[in-house]
């Protein structure tokens, strides 16, 4: 059963995207962090010991700057770390619906960069948070980890590039991602300056702020992708299509119209894959043409 299961994991790592792998990395690390936590507590009387804490604190985004600095991984390691379940159930359902959103309206490379470009940036608005707030001690040191502030970045980039699409929430029924960026964004504004979690609020809006300015700054023709020299997709070479140029009579009009499907298909590929920014002229005027 193990073998399968594992088989499973495996299968899914090696032929699903970059969110079916976050979530299943996502998915490791808590089941990890969990079997740490169970140990050093049943060893320590019934309470997290001291080298659990440690631990955290090497994968996890501190309230000590000397920290950040001396385990510079945290800015990534912090994203896949989940303690609670709930905590990491409702980061991948939202992670699973705006990813794909995003995916098929800027492209997915756009939505990677706002994904962990969000993730730091809500790691900087915890930081901020813990000088700023009297009930943060400066001699105890404060931990954030989680998806959160990386998923409330793109659910934010979708709101602000499509604020009437329709996603459909349990009880509730449809209802427009505007509704549900903005009921999310007032309980952190809610919440950040009570003592509950106010690190975690503040990071959330950190996220949702990144995810606003970079759609922001990319309709402006400002691209905010400072991990583009990472590669999320293989990359495949570019086949050499050869094209047979026929005087306008002696192609059937049959023949052009199917011509013309395929570079509206092609056309289509390209802002899923690269947005919409990608398109040439001649494609651009193309599109138009044919959305008439």
């Amino acid at each position: 059963m193990f073998q399968e299961i594992w088989k499973d994991i495996r299968y899914q790592i090696r032929t699903g995207n970059i969110w079916t792998r976050v979530i299943v990395l996502c998915v490791i690390v808590f089941l990890i962090v969990n079997l740490l936590k169970s140990y050093f507590t049943f060893t320590n009387g019934g309470i997290p010991s001291e080298e659990y804490r440690s631990i955290l604190e090497k994968i996890s985004i501190s309230s000590y700057w000397w920290n950040n600095i001396k385990f510079p991984w945290v800015w990534l390691t912090h994203i896949f770390v989940h303690e609670g379940f709930f905590h990491l159930l409702w980061n991948m359902i939202f992670l699973y619906w705006v990813s794909q959103i995003v995916d098929d309206l800027i492209g997915k490379n756009h939505s990677v960069y706002i994904f962990f470009e969000g993730a730091i940036v809500g790691g900087l608005f915890f930081l901020l948070s813990t000088m700023l707030l009297p009930w943060y001690s400066s001699s105890f040191s404060n931990i954030a980890f989680g998806a959160s502030a990386a998923v409330t970045a793109l659910l934010f980039a979708a709101a602000t590039i499509a604020p009437d699409y329709n996603i459909r929430l349990l009880i509730i029924g449809n209802i427009s991602l505007k509704y549900v960026a903005l009921a999310i964004l007032l309980l952190d504004l809610l919440f950040a300056f009570q003592n509950s979690n106010s690190g975690g609020h503040f990071a959330h809006i950190g996220g949702a702020f990144m995810g606003w300015l970079y759609i922001y700054l990319l309709r402006s023709g400002v691209k905010m992708n400072f991990l583009q020299n990472l590669s999320f997709e293989p990359k495949s070479k570019p086949k050499k299509t050869i094209v047979r140029r026929m005087p306008p009579r002696e192609i059937p009009k049959q023949k052009i119209e199917i011509l013309e499907e395929d570079e509206l298909d092609r056309i289509l590929d390209k802002i899923k894959s690269k947005g919409i920014q990608s398109l040439s002229a001649s494609e651009k005027e193309f599109l138009d043409r044919k959305s008439k």
